[in-house]
């Protein structure tokens, strides 16, 4: 038996962006730049600066510009994550 209730509807689920970067070791002035991102829902209008290759920084102003919130950060090295949330 279903229950109706009324105009009640299911959130829509976060989007999540995730960038993996890297600089070069050899250059301490080197901008970072994307190795890979993935995003899981949408990255509007954002998709663009997510591309490999393309400069970290651009990206996450980008996201952070768009409602996106950046929760954590992490530096491995010559490398690093950073997961960026958008919630509604």
């Amino acid at each position: 038996m279903h229950e109706h209730t009324g105009n009640v509807s299911i959130p829509r689920p976060p989007d999540v962006v995730i960038i993996l970067w890297e600089r070069n070791p050899l250059d301490r002035q080197a901008p970072r730049t994307i190795v890979e991102a993935t995003v899981i829902g949408r990255a509007n209008p954002c998709g663009g600066s997510l591309a490999q290759g393309k400069r970290y920084r651009t990206a996450a102003h980008c996201l952070l510009d768009n409602g996106f919130e950046q929760i954590t950060a992490e530096r491995l090295g010559v490398f690093g994550v950073a997961v960026f949330v958008r919630e509604y």
